[in-house]
């Protein structure tokens, strides 16, 4: 096996997420005091490891448990203990404080049902850890990194080969409709496409991290740029999960609605960049830069 091929920058990665996963695996289930962060982490991981997938799909052969729907229903699974502790964290925000007594006391009745829907919810992850699927799904993993299968394209030389694994992803992202949503979303549906938009993100800033070692600085301030977006996306969708908590007619919509409007402030300038086309065309010219950071000596 080259040293610089495919199959090995693909076991290194997937090396590397699995450890990390083990590690916070042993603290959600020991109830660590960073159990919380834990839990976030190792859904962190399992979006990482589906990214993964997505890039090298082309290039290993993977074991069911390791398919993408499987991935997303376990991520999707262990993600509700952490949407609830972001909803809580809003709710003791600064912009709260003030509000009318009428607002506050519907505010801490929310408070108290998302508390309550938390610590149901980290029972169940707990649960979930120790499940049937989750465990597939640990076997599964170690399994193949002990014994990787690979496809024929995962002999190819990895400097050559990079700016192709990775143009796929780039080309989904430019490609989201929610580049075409206004500067505020008028509907749900646009507000959806937004959402889609912050998932492709995130899904390109893993696979950006996973190969910034092989380009400059240039690679760091993209991962940047995206992770600014990623939250500012997702302080909205946040923000957007909190009001369908509260009903149509409250008073507390009213407040929502302006921290979304500040979460967006910045999103024209991110749409009108990243539709431009000489910025796409710099993207994609930057992946192509990556020969001229490998070590002296490899192909």
């Amino acid at each position: 096996m080259s040293s610089s091929s495919l199959a090995l920058q693909a076991h290194q990665l997937l090396s590397q997420q699995w450890q990390r996963l083990q590690k916070h695996v042993k603290r959600v289930l020991t109830q660590h005091p960073e159990a919380a962060e834990s839990l976030h982490q190792i859904r962190v991981t399992l979006r990482r490891i589906g990214t993964w997938v997505q890039v090298f799909q082309g290039s290993v052969r993977l074991p069911k448990p390791l398919k993408p729907k499987r991935l997303q229903k376990l991520a999707s699974a262990l993600g509700k203990q952490r949407d609830l502790d972001v909803l809580l964290e809003i709710l003791q925000e600064p912009c709260w404080e003030g509000i009318p007594a009428a607002q506050q006391a519907e505010l801490e009745k929310l408070k108290q049902d998302l508390q309550q829907r938390r610590t149901q919810a980290e029972k169940r992850s707990r649960r979930i850890l120790e499940d049937a699927d989750f465990l597939a799904f640990q076997a599964a993993c170690e399994q193949w990194l002990a014994h990787p299968r690979y496809k024929p394209q995962a002999e190819l030389p990895l400097p050559e080969s990079l700016p192709h694994l990775l143009t796929p992803l780039l080309a989904q992202w430019l490609l989201q409709p929610g580049w075409r949503i206004p500067a505020f979303p008028a509907t749900e549906a646009q507000a959806e496409q937004l959402h889609e938009l912050r998932k492709a993100t995130k899904r390109l800033r893993y696979q950006v991290e996973f190969f910034a070692p092989f380009y400059g600085e240039t690679m760091q301030d993209w991962i940047a740029t995206l992770k600014c977006l990623q939250d500012q996306l997702g302080r909205f969708n946040d923000l957007q999960v909190l009001q369908g908590e509260l009903p149509a007619d409250s008073d507390l919509q009213t407040l929502l609605q302006e921290q979304q409007k500040l979460a967006l402030q910045e999103w024209p300038e991110h749409q009108q960049r990243c539709l431009a086309s000489a910025e796409q065309h710099r993207l994609y010219s930057n992946l192509f830069s990556v020969s001229n950071f490998f070590p002296t000596g490899d192909p």
